[in-house]
């Protein structure tokens, strides 16, 4: 059941009634959001549906026994139990998105017979989010962040919550978990800002990036024959596809959590506004970078052992972070730029701290305008890679674009309007709070404002198709 399909609607619907209307116990709505969501899930993955559950019932007794060791004072069974679970966790993610890469990818140097058959299996979906969230999970209960919950079917609820179970927000239990502990209010404001969100995040998805998504694969899926201009446009139109595609899923995501009565995380912050490639993560699938950051990164040294490490740490976490996204060589090269790009970010800001802190003039700061710019720019070269469908593509992508054609050609005057209109609402996150900009539109404004939308969505739903970070 895709967000943007009638199905999921009525699937909505149905769960909003029964939540609402007939069930009145908090530990009812619970377990009948559990069962929702599990079959939420068997309505993509029926035959993967018991694996995910095995997997929640493991790490949830995996916990436990984590924290009983841990308050035995047998810190080396707890480290066994926790060993056990990154074992499982990790080894499933690694068979299924990965088995096939990796022997194709050993197959190109030793010349390996033809890959087993169940390498070729599909991986589940989500399998990537829901993963993380159960490593966040034992990995806090190893640390003494928090005890685990005793209460198996809250813990399934963390992990198969159906709005954020296929491509997020991370949630992490000390977010998620305090909100099952007592039934949550859902007053009109609640139910306003999630409509709010479900409107903007509609027409993200639908209208925008949708529209641009049909553009954007005619000029990837034929990148030889594709004019100059259309390359041009290709590249700045996909990073606003992807913005608007993923970011219109979070809040959808957020928009049927709160209609629930359940927050998730923020997972954008007008990313295109970022200055730097530290503060573009800081802004960008802000739950994916801060889980690399607090149990990869800083689990391998951070910025604690020199600069050096400091790098290396950088380089491997956003290699992992590519990778995370998928098997090719492709995700690995995207990892690597923005790993590098980290790097030597924080290799010249050190230095320009160096100078200062020795009494030199420190180097003339460059005007904002010239700092966005440019780090848009570098973020769109890395989207070059990770949506091109090989390396020899996006060679011959830049090859073509940089060739020194004149820009000749029809102007996509479709995707050109779209990309104007994502760069426009950045702009205007500079000088409005959009969500208190709303509250503040009379209630016949806002009604015919959704009819508007519910109107573009009708006519856009035919080219409609799944969100990017499904494939993830």
């Amino acid at each position: 059941m895709l967000f943007n399909s009638l199905y999921f609607l009525v699937f909505l619907l149905i769960v909003l009634t029964v939540y609402h209307g007939v069930l009145r116990s908090f530990a009812a709505r619970k377990l009948f959001l559990l069962a929702m969501s599990w079959l939420f899930y068997a309505s993509w993955s029926p035959r993967f549906l018991l694996l995910l559950i095995a997997t929640t019932y493991v790490d949830f007794e995996l916990a436990r026994a984590i924290h009983r060791a841990r308050t035995a004072g047998a810190m080396r069974r707890a480290h066994t139990w926790l060993a056990t679970s990154l074992v499982l966790n990790l080894g499933l993610l690694a068979f299924f998105k990965y088995g096939l890469f990796f022997y194709e990818s050993a197959d190109t140097v030793f010349g390996l017979p033809a890959p087993p058959w169940f390498l070729s299996v599909v991986a589940p979906l989500g399998i990537s989010f829901y993963t993380f969230h159960s490593i966040s999970y034992v990995i806090d209960t190893h640390r003494g962040v928090r005890p685990p919950t005793d209460s198996f079917a809250d813990f399934a609820l963390y992990v198969a919550f159906f709005p954020q179970l296929i491509a997020g927000p991370i949630t992490r239990w000390g977010f998620f978990g305090p909100q099952l502990a007592e039934k949550p209010h859902i007053g009109m404001a609640r139910i306003e800002a999630s409509l709010f969100l479900l409107a903007v995040g509609y027409v993200k998805k639908v209208v925008c990036a949708d529209s641009l998504g049909g553009f954007v694969d005619g000029v990837y899926g034929n990148v030889a024959d594709s004019g100059s201009i259309d390359l041009l446009v290709a590249f700045y139109a996909y990073a606003f596809q992807i913005y608007f595609d993923f970011s219109g899923y979070t809040d959808i995501a957020m928009g049927v959590a709160g209609l629930l009565g359940f927050r998730l995380p923020e997972n954008f912050r007008h990313p295109y506004l970022a200055e730097s490639p530290s503060e573009f993560w800081r802004r960008w699938h802000i739950s994916l970078s801060s889980w690399l950051r607090d149990y990869l990164y800083i689990p391998l040294g951070g910025n604690r052992f020199g600069s050096a490490r400091t790098y290396a740490n950088l380089l491997l976490t956003m290699l992992l972070g590519g990778l995370w996204h998928g098997a090719a060589w492709t995700f690995v090269l995207w990892g690597a730029f923005h790993g590098i790009w980290l790097a030597v970010h924080r290799a010249v800001s050190g230095r320009e701290w160096w100078r200062s802190e020795h009494g030199e003039a420190p180097a003339p700061r460059s005007p904002l305008w010239l700092r966005r710019t440019v780090t848009f720019h570098l973020v769109a070269v890395a989207w070059v890679l990770f949506r091109a469908g090989s390396l020899a593509d996006v060679a011959l992508f830049f090859a073509r674009l940089f060739s020194g054609h004149p820009l000749l050609g029809p102007l996509p005057l479709g995707p050109i309007a779209l990309v104007l209109i994502g760069g426009a609402t950045h702009g205007l996150a500079l000088r409005f709070e959009m969500n208190t900009l709303w509250r503040s539109v009379p209630r016949p404004v806002q009604g015919a404002v959704y009819g508007l939308v519910i109107v573009l969505i009708g006519l856009f739903s035919a080219q409609s198709g799944r969100f990017i970070y499904f494939q993830f």
